[in-house]
């Protein structure tokens, strides 16, 4: 039974784990304003909750066994170690799990008639390597500087301090030999059961193979004057898919993209050219950078003029204004999955179904993002939305799993 133990210990230390560090912000105030006592005391009771609640919530939530470990590491970090790969939407999900039961809980202080709220920064990271914990307070730093509660970093670009080199030259590689892939989500007509489009979601991979996700590379490729060069290749490939397999693809496209007029030249040229329109729908991604809508509308009906179908994404985050989208021509409205994964509170159904309301007095359809179960997808049917997309619905694949076709990505 020893040597059993052993051997799984060693077979256990080898898979992939998924690290979470939990800071406490402010930490140093709190013990100035209310001592160092009560300091303590918060911290106390931050670990009986990690242990007790969000502990025990984690496998339920994740829908399978899984084995946990939490510790305060130092003074007021936590550490969340899962033994398990998760993907990236299930970080997110536990990501939100953790924050909300901290940020959610009144914290008592020694004098019993008073209570606070805290607030934590999350840093996250997954390895087979004993240096995970590095590559999470890399990613811990990274959220406290930017004022962000959280932050994830793939752990294989930060082995060595010139991982911002490193970037670039992936970035440079997937150019030079063509490489950058759209991965594919399905969604679903909640009707009749069909997948009947797909997100074409940017992926990116290392000279070893290994995939980049978007939150990784985006804003460096953008800094670094090489998001273009990636879209066009991305788009290209796109064409490609539409043109042999007939299949209808979303298309993620924000503010800036919509200013910058040679993206906006390429793609509208290509889309001409090539006569793909109508299997295209350009998602719009909402934001607070959005100060000129004409400008949009303006993109919205030269696009449409090749019988482009346009959404606007996230709708539920950022400028979310029903003004706002009364003066543009759109054909869908996806709603945030922020949203979506709360569909069974009560608050949240109602602002869904105000959303769901608006669109069809509009003649707009909706789309639910983020389903990831069976539950919700009930919720989403019952309420009337139109369309579902999730990994409930199907995860992002490239076009050989989507298709079951060969060596497509030398096309």
């Amino acid at each position: 039974m020893i040597i059993r133990n052993i051997i799984s210990s060693l077979f256990k230390d080898k898979k992939i784990k998924t690290l979470f560090l939990v800071d406490i912000l402010y930490m140093k105030d709190l013990n100035a304003i209310y001592n160092f006592d009560n300091g303590d005391f918060i911290i106390k009771q931050l670990n009986e909750i990690l242990i007790t609640k969000t502990k025990n919530s984690i496998p339920r939530t994740l829908n399978r066994k899984i084995s946990v470990k939490i510790k305060n590491t130092h003074a007021d970090v936590f550490e969340i170690l899962l033994y398990d790969d998760l993907t990236i939407e299930e970080i997110i999900i536990i990501k939100n799990l953790i924050y909300e039961n901290v940020v959610s809980n009144d914290f008592k202080l020694l004098d019993k008639n008073l209570s606070i709220n805290i607030d934590v920064t999350i840093g996250c990271s997954k390895s087979a390597e004993k240096q995970i914990k590095s590559y999470a307070e890399k990613a811990l730093h990274e959220a406290k500087l930017n004022y962000l509660h959280y932050m994830y970093f793939d752990s294989f670009l930060y082995k060595n301090e010139f991982v911002n080199k490193d970037l670039l030259d992936i970035l440079n590689h997937n150019i030079n030999n063509n490489l950058v892939e759209p991965y594919f989500q399905a969604i679903m007509d909640n009707q009749s059961n069909n997948i009947v489009k797909y997100e074409a979601l940017m992926r990116i991979f290392d000279k070893d193979g290994n995939m980049l996700m978007p939150n990784v590379f985006i804003h460096k490729a953008k800094k670094s004057r090489l998001y273009q060069k990636l879209m066009e290749i991305l788009f290209d490939k796109i064409i490609v898919y539409i043109e042999k397999y007939k299949i209808h693809i979303s298309v993620n496209l924000d503010y800036t993209d919509i200013l910058n007029p040679q993206i906006k030249r390429t793609l509208l040229s290509k889309i001409k050219t090539k006569n793909v329109g109508s299997y295209i729908t350009f998602e719009v991604l909402e934001s607070e950078k959005v100060s000129n809508f004409n400008l949009v509308n303006d993109f919205i009906k030269e696009a449409r003029i090749y019988g482009v179908k346009i959404a606007i994404d996230d709708f539920g985050t950022g400028f979310s204004n029903y003004e706002n989208i009364l003066n543009l021509d759109i054909d869908y409205i996806k709603i945030d999955g922020s949203l979506i994964k709360k569909i069974d509170e009560a608050i949240y159904l109602n602002l869904i179904k105000s959303i769901v309301l608006f669109s069809k007095q509009q003649n707009i359809k909706i789309v639910a993002e983020f389903v990831s179960d069976l539950k919700t997808l009930r919720y989403v049917k019952n309420i009337g939305i139109d369309f579902s997309q999730g990994y409930h619905i199907g995860k992002p694949m490239c076009i050989e799993e989507l298709l079951g076709v060969k060596n497509e990505k030398k096309t």
